[in-house]
């Protein structure tokens, strides 16, 4: 359920019309903020008044996670790739794909993250961990950050 941007300011009314601009673009979007100004908010938004509203809305908190967790939640992981996986497990990007990938926090993504991060922003491509597959993705990439 998306939570409705509440309030008649200028600043509040140009969001608004930002969003019905941006919307159906599918252009990656960086929204950036205070922390509490309700970033999350716009991201939900943007997607419920996007063509892709009727698929998968996935969020990640990229500061929450420590970067080799965080970038097997991101990528996905094959069977053994490293201690503890004992199955194929498939990433964000996967399970996204069609709709919204909501990355909040993005500004404490590690570098070495973030240049991954770009490559399957210029090429929509990505390989999960212990994998030399390359895997196509079609997702809409809403980032939030401080």
């Amino acid at each position: 359920m998306t939570t409705p941007l509440i309030g008649v300011s200028k600043s509040i009314l140009k969001i608004k019309e930002l969003i019905n601009h941006v919307a159906n673009t599918c252009l990656n979007v960086l929204i950036t903020g205070e922390t509490g100004v309700g970033k999350e908010v716009v991201a939900q938004n943007l997607y419920s008044e996007s063509s892709r509203s009727s698929k998968s809305f996935v969020k990640i908190n990229c500061a929450a996670l420590p970067e080799t967790l965080l970038e097997s939640e991101l990528y996905g992981y094959e069977k053994g790739a490293f201690t503890g996986a004992h199955k194929k497990r498939p990433g964000k990007f996967q399970t996204a794909d069609k709709g919204v990938l909501f990355l909040d926090e993005i500004g404490d993504m590690p570098m070495p993250l973030q240049s991954k991060m770009l490559h399957v922003l210029q090429s929509g491509e990505f390989s999960p961990l212990g994998s030399d597959q390359e895997f196509k993705t079609d997702v809409w990439v809403i980032a939030a950050t401080n």
